[in-house]
């Protein structure tokens, strides 16, 4: 069985859940570009980063991030100051430039990974989608 979600509908979920825009993009069957502009102080800051599918174990989806030199820091001091408006136990900055997402902290995607094991996540042109089997 396979489901796909459009980047639109995707960065409404984001903007819902961490109260900030991210704008994303396809790069290629595993990595997705994303972007926010994001408010360091006084300064307002246009974070790129691209995204790469790394492991899907079961709702907890490992992605490895770049974006040139610096962004390991950036990222960690965006997640830092965007604390607040994140959900507690979405996200976990690993380190050497890895973030777990614990997808099935977001409510409408949770109720994907009660009713489907999820085996693979692909970046599609349009969207991502989803590659599993019915439990």
């Amino acid at each position: 069985m396979k489901a796909s979600i459009s980047f639109i509908e995707l960065q409404d979920i984001l903007a819902e859940n961490a109260k900030l825009p991210i704008s994303l993009a396809f790069v290629d069957d595993k990595t997705i570009h994303a972007s926010a502009v994001v408010s360091l102080g006084f300064i307002k800051k246009t974070v790129e980063v691209n995204l790469r599918v790394i492991d899907l174990t079961g709702s907890d989806l490992l992605v490895g991030y770049s974006g040139g030199f610096g962004m390991e820091t950036l990222v960690g001091t965006a997640l830092n100051l965007l604390k607040d408006k994140i959900p507690t136990g979405l996200l976990d900055n690993r380190g050497n430039g890895q973030l777990m997402i614990h997808l099935g902290q977001i409510d409408q995607v949770k109720g994907v990974f009660e009713k489907i094991d999820v085996r693979d996540i692909s970046v599609l042109n349009e969207g991502i989608q989803v590659e599993g089997k019915l439990k």
